[in-house]
């Protein structure tokens, strides 16, 4: 009976979560409009589901505490999803994915059962892996996208000085530099810093603005060294050529330290696969010669 009863709930389960984005469209519909402009294109699979994320969303935000939104929003923007969603969308994600895990682990028990406990307990993992997924990928996108920054941070930073020792000012040098910048976290961080300075926010504040975004060292000691700079009266143009050579060091030192590190990474590839098959082929012949010698008789 359980064979029979635990895939027909999960066809109802599917059915349902596949109408009711259809059902809800037309009650967040105006929203959905008036948000268009600012928001970042979805996955696919969000998009179908956005219009039930939005329309529980509204609820939580307005229960959300301002500390846990203002958190929830720092990680969102150190992963580059602050266009994307909202924090209590990300909160409907996580309870979606609480969900779908609990209900394939149960799915999962009543097909199973005791026949097999290994499927169950694996099924039972999966389920558990999919509740935590929204954060794992969150953070998997924020590493992603700070190892990024860090690469192309001092090209940034070079372009910076050399513009500003041929005469521009510093927002000047920046529209210059971001118009030669390929596509990635700092072009469009330092794009959002030009669009909040054209707005009418203090250029420390824009600074201290990208560095909380960012998260990293390397954007809150450039924040850092260029307010302090603008406060003494500093030449700019040499803060910034030191902030690059410091970047380009701090980036020697990283790919020094992740080369040292490959010998002891590649150690249990070694032991667990390779050697195996090499006392294998130098063993096998020895064993052959004991067997015709009569050794095991």
């Amino acid at each position: 009976m359980a064979m029979y009863l635990a895939p027909a709930l999960a066809a109802i389960a599917c059915g349902q979560i596949a109408l009711l984005p259809l059902v809800l469209r037309r009650h967040v519909g105006d929203s959905a409009q008036r948000d268009a402009a600012w928001r970042d294109r979805l996955p696919w699979a969000l998009q179908l589901l956005r219009p039930v994320i939005r329309r529980y969303a509204a609820g939580i935000d307005r229960s959300l505490v301002d500390h846990r939104r203002d958190v929830l929003q720092a990680q969102l923007s150190a992963a580059g999803a602050s266009y994307l969603i909202t924090p209590a969308e990300f909160l409907v994600l996580r309870r979606c994915a609480f969900i779908v895990g609990a209900g394939g682990v149960v799915i999962a028990m009543l097909t199973f059962g005791r026949a097999e406990p290994l499927r169950a307990v694996i099924a039972a993992g999966l389920g558990f892996l999919a509740c935590l997924y929204p954060d794992l990928r969150l953070r998997e996108a924020t590493r992603k996208r700070q190892s990024h920054f860090e690469k192309a941070f001092p090209f940034l930073l070079d372009l910076l000085a050399l513009s500003m020792k041929a005469g521009l000012t510093f927002s000047a040098a920046v529209e210059q530099a971001v118009e030669q910048l390929h596509e990635g976290p700092v072009r469009q961080e330092f794009a959002r810093y030009l669009r909040e300075i054209r707005a009418g926010v203090t250029r420390r504040a824009a600074l201290d603005r990208l560095a909380a975004r960012v998260a990293t060292a390397a954007a809150s000691s450039f924040a850092a060294a260029v307010a302090q700079a603008e406060e003494t009266g500093g030449a700019l143009g040499a803060v910034l050529a030191e902030q690059a050579r410091q970047r380009r060091q701090e980036r020697f030192l990283r790919a020094e330290k992740l080369a040292n590190q490959a010998p002891v990474k590649m150690l249990f590839p070694l032991i667990a696969l390779l050697f195996p098959v090499t006392f294998i082929i130098i063993g096998f012949p020895i064993v052959l010669q004991l067997i015709e010698a009569g050794a095991f008789v």
